[in-house]
């Protein structure tokens, strides 16, 4: 277990959590994320919405012109643009939402996405810097380099897991129902051919229905699943089989979810 997980120590926490906090580290990385979104999607907003104006004056030129089969050529790629414009508007507000964030809201939002009180939240926070607190290592290598989680490393408290995904989900390990293996695929582009590509996950659902994932290799999985059962028995781990993504996945989790 040791390879794959250690306990906190000041060294670490000075590192990852300067502010003794863990939402309040991952909150730069949410306002970090934000600005990137922010001014990209700005620019496609500013381009498209010059496109709306140019499409607008050029269509009143050419009806102008006696040109009237031009009208509706004009009204589709006005629509059409306008249409882009919007999406992109309502992304850069998203954006600028996360650049406003303060960590109470994100404390809110992380318990809103984990189906918990805000307290729960604020109780794992603390939690986390504790000496008894593991540090998951559940990826290596090239998965753990190109994971976009908030963290590359999840956490185990005294009564909280935390994964480190975009959403700040933290479970209460009393009210695990499952943590099991499943096949998460995608298809990347190899010498212009599309190539399905399988990847391991570690899967958490909780008593409340929320469910969170992690890459992982299958020793770290398994490390995972041995210290979780030590302290809930009543953790279903498939005999650490994995669960195919699809149908399979979904009538797992229900019939999970349906025993008591």
């Amino acid at each position: 277990m040791e390879d794959y997980f250690e306990k906190m120590n000041e060294e670490y926490a000075k590192k990852h959590f300067p502010d003794g906090s863990v939402l309040g580290s991952a909150l730069k990385t949410v306002r970090g994320r934000s600005v990137g979104v922010f001014i990209l999607f700005s620019l496609f907003f500013a381009g498209f919405m010059y496109g709306v104006i140019w499409m607008i004056v050029r269509t009143a030129e050419l009806v102008s012109e006696g040109k009237e089969d031009a009208l509706g050529f004009g009204v589709v790629f006005i629509v059409i643009l306008g249409l882009l414009a919007l999406g992109c508007f309502f992304v850069v507000r998203m954006g600028f939402r996360g650049i406003r964030q303060s960590v109470s809201g994100l404390i809110a939002e992380s318990a809103k996405a984990s189906k918990l009180p805000v307290s729960e939240v604020e109780a794992f926070d603390r939690q986390a810097l504790a000496s008894d607190c593991y540090i998951l290592k559940l990826t290596a290598g090239l998965d753990r380099a190109l994971s976009n989680g908030t963290f590359k490393d999840g956490l185990l408290t005294r009564d909280y897991i935390y994964l480190g995904d975009n959403a700040q989900t933290v479970l209460r390990v009393d009210c695990l129902k499952a943590c099991f293996f499943s096949d998460l695929t995608y298809y990347v582009n190899v010498g212009g051919r599309s190539k399905k590509v399988h990847n391991l996950i570690i899967c958490l659902l909780g008593s409340n229905g929320v469910c969170v994932h992690s890459d992982t290799t299958e020793k770290a999985g398994q490390a995972l699943m041995d210290i979780l059962t030590d302290r809930n028995d009543a953790i279903d781990t498939n005999e650490g089989r994995v669960v195919p993504e699809g149908r399979e996945y979904d009538d797992y989790t229900k019939r999970i979810l349906e025993t008591s």
